[in-house]
């Protein structure tokens, strides 16, 4: 794929198309990162970032070469990411698993020296709003590889024998497009076998991920995320590489997930770990939604710094909209 890469960049070079110019340097970065070679791959994108603007009047606008495009783009979709391991709030021994599945895929080439390869197949679960996602686009955004989400809607169809199809679409995707591909909601795919329930067709999908899983050769992640994990297939566990349980926020992580959100517009931290009993229960993404109702607050009053009260009142009113994780 690499000497592809290189004879578009020449190609593109000789006829002056700077837009397939610089896809064809970024496609070359993914390529270094998927191969250990992280600090060449951000060599390589700070290159390209420093390059004039490329002319839309010859060549159109630049389109980021991660995007799937053709009859993939209908059960993918994705590009490059820009979260890091600074923007997600997680347990300590979770985030010394994901620097740790870092370390490995930048050291794929040295790991792989010695007959070992790292591990990349990942399945998250837990509670909705929890950060399974969010770690999903942090993986991505360290590696610089883009992070593809499967199209579930897209995915199912009711032609029989289709949906299998259109997995093993996606699983000849990634060796081409090296990146982060996420199954969110997995357990719709990997429902256990013989569910009463169930018609056959389900069956033939869970069996058809199993055998792709498998036979899957490419230095792309895979990242399964559930908020139903005991509804999977067993046999589904023993294809993973690392199991990884996301849980509902603690009191010091929710005073640090509103640390993060609100330090930039005057709250103290000192009300942050005050306030973050109020929130013991919720998923992170409920505290973020308080934290944001907080801020529009702020901004509709005309005001630059925030209150305590604006962060009080959004944490109060996100209890009376009936929200399910507060009932």
């Amino acid at each position: 794929m690499k000497a592809d890469v290189l004879k578009l960049l020449l190609q593109s070079h000789a006829e002056g198309d700077e837009s397939s110019f610089r896809r064809a340097a970024l496609q070359l970065a993914s390529a270094e990162s998927v191969a250990g070679h992280v600090r060449i791959a951000d060599e390589i994108r700070a290159i390209i970032a420093k390059m004039p603007p490329t002319s839309t009047r010859k060549h159109g606008a630049v389109v980021d070469i991660a995007v799937p495009r053709g009859e993939i783009a209908d059960i993918l979709e994705g590009g490059h990411r820009d979260e890091r391991l600074r923007d997600i709030v997680l347990r300590p021994e979770v985030e010394e698993t994901l620097k740790r599945l870092l370390s490995e895929n930048r050291a794929r080439a040295r790991l792989e020296r010695f007959g070992v390869a790292p591990r990349r197949r990942l399945l998250f679960h837990g509670a909705p709003g929890c950060g399974k996602t969010l770690a999903a686009a942090v993986l991505a955004g360290e590696m610089g590889l883009p992070l593809m989400t499967v199209r579930f809607d897209a995915l199912f169809s009711r032609f029989l024998g289709a949906t299998a199809v259109q997995l093993r679409a996606i699983f000849a995707e990634m060796p081409r497009r090296p990146g982060v591909y996420l199954f969110d909601e997995f357990d719709s795919v990997a429902k256990a076998r013989g569910d009463a329930q169930d018609v056959g067709e389900m069956n033939r999908v869970v069996t058809a991920f199993l055998q792709l899983v498998d036979a899957d050769q490419s230095g792309s992640i895979l990242v399964a995320a559930t908020n139903h994990v005991e509804l999977l297939d067993r046999a589904v566990f023993r294809r993973f590489d690392v199991i990884v349980p996301f849980d509902k926020p603690t009191a010091d992580q929710i005073a640090v997930l509103m640390k993060m959100r609100l330090s930039t517009v005057g709250f103290p931290d000192e009300a942050a770990a005050r306030l973050s009993t109020q929130a013991v229960g919720w998923s992170f993404a409920d505290v973020a939604r308080a934290c944001d109702d907080a801020v529009r607050t702020m901004a509709l009053d005309d005001r630059d710094e925030i209150s305590e009260r604006d962060v009080v009142v959004a944490l109060d009113g996100l209890k009376q909209r009936n929200i399910p994780a507060f009932t």
